[in-house]
């Protein structure tokens, strides 16, 4: 309150996210709650081409993980730059793997990656508790079959 008048915390979209082209309407209540913040695409791509070898990105048994993937960002970029050594197919079922805590977050990222929601290596699920089996037998199991 100030000089008698109450002020309430308008509910608004958030204007980083405005910034990255997301559909998502994030108040800047739900920002505070989860603390999610979009790395920019264009420093996705920076991170991937000063961090990752050629090498690594040409290796078709090279495999990366987003565990926080929020709307896809890192993988979108990494995906391009993945396109220019293997198949788009490759890419998604072999190489590429997220985890992603928001429903709304995973629903837009596997858009943004032109896979469905169900697809087994992008797993909407808390990043802390998830097994990381991305839909393959885990421990003993695996060498039961």
């Amino acid at each position: 309150m100030v000089n008698g008048t109450t002020f309430q915390k308008k509910k608004m979209k958030n204007k980083h996210n405005l910034e990255l082209g997301s559909e998502i309407e994030r108040s800047d209540e739900r920002i505070e709650l989860t603390a999610e913040v979009f790395t920019p695409l264009e420093l996705c791509e920076k991170l991937i081409d000063e961090n990752i070898s050629e090498n690594e990105l040409k290796n078709p048994n090279s495999t990366f993980i987003d565990p926080a993937a929020g709307n896809g960002n890192f993988l979108v970029a990494l995906k391009t730059k993945l396109l220019q050594y293997h198949p788009e197919y490759y890419v998604l079922n072999h190489m590429l793997y997220a985890v992603e805590l928001m429903s709304d977050n995973h629903k837009e990222m596997c858009q943004r990656l032109g896979v469905d929601t169900t697809h087994p290596h992008y797993i909407c699920h808390d990043a802390l508790t998830y097994d990381y089996s991305f839909g393959e037998p885990v421990g003993i199991e695996k060498f039961l079959f």
